[in-house]
């Protein structure tokens, strides 16, 4: 509900003075990517755009964004702006909110890519509104929208409403005539509209001089000649009112709400400071947090006295206030009730609670100082919007709680580790499951949180190439859990347990795990774990020269992450990467590249360095298969790095070391005759080159990362086509025939 008011495009209300000449600016067309309309608050801004919209003349579908704190999480804006869009266009941005809900994924890598894929093609053209932008400080929310810009389809114009110019590439879109800017000094009011203005919202007629020396304090200011008005009705002593107000007083704003609020009945004036408190008003919740049940018939008199009021719906279900105004409120409420600003926020936040509105709740409870309460909703919360992607949200939650309280609580410590593995900071998530294991404070269910501490260490462990510790970790879960044989810690204790035995060559009892796992993770409904365990049993396969076996797990890991909706996350790069070598050992070179290619990419969004290694090797023994030396002695020498950082490569050191020795044994194509190319395949000229090196069958198997028995039933096919029977002599005629 609360998300739907953040799409509804204000309505230009009666009263207000028309912006003819700006509007018919924003309604030509031209060159321009990005419309900034910047000033302080008060000057209009929210207000010319919903003009712009309103023009008859504008034939552009407009999607319209409200902003607030809680968007600086990038999950939730972007969400926000296809929602947006959606009210334009309502099947657009499935595949780009699959992206978005799949973690650690990079937004300009993949979701903005396959959101303007689909912008492209909007028709009719779209204006993308995106107010109050001053309320977003995140970096990568900052990034990504830059990025939109750069890549902009001719069908959408961006439009941003600020109070402070944002980090966006405003210069170059300056000099590239790109931006369209109206700035504060165009919003001023002349005075004859600030006449204008007094006399069509207010009823007031004011002579000359007088609107001249409003004009002249205000300086063309809106919202403050509306504030001024509105300390003006009813007074006998206008002509004084006005001489004080264009005094030396350098408060205006605390004059001027003070002036406003004196006006109002004691109801109303009750009403607007106790519920400043909120960002968003409806009657339940205003009654909830005054304890009336009228609130809902005070909201209307309000909008109806002009008092700053802001419709957020249709219905005249939502409301808030002009943001300034709120500000002037809310000050003016802790000037005066400091000690009820809590009283209120907890209500606030007991209603919301009882809504189920989980982020409005710990905003309230935390604002009223209820840190207690707070923890225990974001404890019991932050895996539901942590599994959604919403990593900043969940960020933001631990951020509004005293440090010293997060540490002692090891559930929230969890979290902390959660958050920063996900985000690849390896490190930083040890120190987070330190600080859990050291927490003192009890909670309920202790066994969980111990159970949640050892599925840390194993996923960490992992991740850091440290196989002994993730193993013993995993241990320790399934010892823990015992009794609990369908939790979630003993899907995953099973996972890593599968996969730190795959890493250390021990095959049948890795694939006991892994079964186990995929079984507890079908039977949980658990699609991401199911699809990661049967990518690693598909590689299992390929150790065992089972390539039909590896084809068929590797695509029933993809295919799942294509049904689930979770095609982007790093966990399906194991079944790309299963599927790929599948195709490697088959001769399908081209469906092997583009699968280790896959299977590389999402690798950096979050797989553990073996992981990541292993898929930048398999792509290097492709690139040399097809000849191509150069890229595949880059890619060894990433895996390289990526291996050093690890404690415990495990088998891929020796594969590595294997692969490097192959490549620099194998000779270049330069050169060669084409004579009896064509009767080998690339398979096979892979292991005709590495004959006349020193390396053992083992070791050629190793590079080229085949098992033994694929090396002899390649040197069946190089003996019979070269007519040989030996390995010195299929050396000979390979160099013969121009082959070597």
């Amino acid at each position: 509900m609360l998300a739907a008011t953040k799409l509804h495009i204000p309505t230009v209300r009666s009263g207000l003075v028309p912006r003819e000449a700006l509007v018919e600016e924003l309604v030509a067309r031209g060159p321009h990517k990005l419309t900034l309309i910047g000033a302080p608050a008060g000057y209009g801004k929210t207000t010319l755009l919903a003009e712009w919209h309103s023009a008859p003349e504008e034939e552009r579908a407009f999607a319209w964004l409200s902003l607030d704190e809680g968007d600086n999480d990038p999950v939730r804006f972007w969400t926000g702006v296809i929602d947006a869009l959606r009210t334009v266009e309502p099947e657009l941005g499935e595949a780009a909110l699959d992206a978005l809900e799949a973690r650690n994924i990079g937004l300009v890598d993949v979701a903005l890519p396959l959101l303007l894929n689909e912008l492209a093609g909007l028709t009719p053209d779209v204006v993308l509104v995106l107010d109050d932008y001053q309320f977003v400080r995140d970096d990568e929310v900052h990034g990504s929208v830059s990025f939109l810009l750069d890549q902009l389809p001719e069908t959408l114009h961006v439009a941003v409403a600020t109070r402070v110019d944002p980090p966006l590439p405003l210069a170059r879109l300056r000099a590239r005539g790109e931006l369209r800017e109206i700035r504060a000094h165009e919003l001023r009011l002349s005075d004859q509209e600030a006449a204008e203005l007094l006399r069509r919202a207010l009823g007031l007629e004011l002579d000359a001089e007088a609107i001249g020396r409003l004009q002249r304090r205000t300086e063309g200011w809106a919202a403050g000649l509306y504030l001024a008005a509105l300390s003006l009705r009813g007074r006998e002593d206008a002509r004084e009112f006005i001489e004080s107000f264009a005094g030396d007083d350098r408060h205006i704003v605390d004059y001027l709400s003070a002036e406003v609020l004196a006006g109002q009945s004691v109801e109303v004036r009750d009403f607007l400071l106790r519920t400043s408190v909120l960002d968003r008003l409806c009657g339940p919740l205003c009654d909830a947090v005054l304890g009336t049940e009228r609130s809902g018939r005070v909201l209307e008199q309000i909008e109806s006295g002009n008092l700053f009021l802001v419709s957020l719906d249709t219905t005249r279900t939502w409301y808030r206030y002009h943001h300034l105004f709120g500000e002037l409120l809310l000050h003016e409420l802790e000037l005066t009730q400091a000690d009820a600003v809590e009283e209120l926020h907890r209500r606030a936040g007991d209603w919301y609670r009882a809504e189920g509105s989980v982020p409005e709740a710990v905003h309230h409870a935390a604002a009223a100082g209820d840190f207690d309460d707070a923890r225990e909703l974001i404890a019991q919360h932050w895996n539901e919007y942590f599994n959604q992607g919403r990593l900043g949200t969940v960020s933001h939650w631990l951020d509004a709680l005293p440090e010293p309280m997060v540490n002692a609580d090891p559930r929230l410590s969890v979290a902390g580790a959660w958050l920063a593995l996900d985000r690849g900071r390896l490190d930083e998530a040890r120190q987070w499951i330190e600080v859990a294991n050291d927490a003192g404070t009890p909670v309920k269910d202790a066994e969980t949180v111990e159970a949640d501490i050892a599925v840390l260490r194993a996923v960490q462990g992992f991740k850091a190439g440290e196989l002994t510790s993730a193993r013993e970790a995993a241990l320790q879960v399934l010892e823990i859990t015992a009794e609990k044989a369908d939790s979630f810690p003993r899907t995953v204790a099973y996972l890593m347990l599968g996969v730190t035995r795959y890493w250390s060559a021990e095959l049948q009892d890795a694939g006991e795990a892994l079964r186990l796992a995929a079984q507890l993770a079908r039977e949980a409904g658990n699609d991401l774990g199911h699809s990661y365990a049967l990518g690693y049993l598909g590689l299992v396969a390929v150790e065992r020269g089972e390539v039909e076996e590896a084809d068929r797990l590797g695509s029933a890991a993809t295919g799942l992450s294509e049904t689930a909706g979770f095609v982007e996350h790093f966990v399906t790069m194991v079944g790309h990467l299963a599927r790929g070598r599948a195709a490697e050992l088959d001769g399908r070179l081209d469906e092997a590249e583009r699968a280790i290619e896959r299977a590389e990419q999402l690798s950096m969004r979050g797989a553990g360095r073996l992981e990541i290694a292993s898929s930048q090797l398999a792509l290097a023994q492709v690139r040399q298969l097809r000849g191509d030396r150069e890229a595949a002695r880059a890619l060894l020498q990433d895996a390289r790095d990526t291996v050093e950082d690890c404690a415990e490569p495990g088998t891929l050191a020796g594969t590595l070391a294997a692969a490097e020795r192959g490549l620099h044994a194998t000779p270049s194509r330069e050169g060669a005759r084409a004579d009896g190319t064509d009767e080998l395949t690339d398979r096979e000229l892979a292991v005709l080159r590495l004959l006349g090196s020193e390396l053992s069958r083992r070791e050629i198997a190793d590079a080229l990362y085949v098992t033994q028995n694929t090396v002899k039933t390649h040197l069946r096919g190089i003996y019979r086509k070269l007519d040989a029977s030996t390995r010195e002599e299929a050396v000979v005629r390979a160099r013969e025939s121009g082959l070597l």
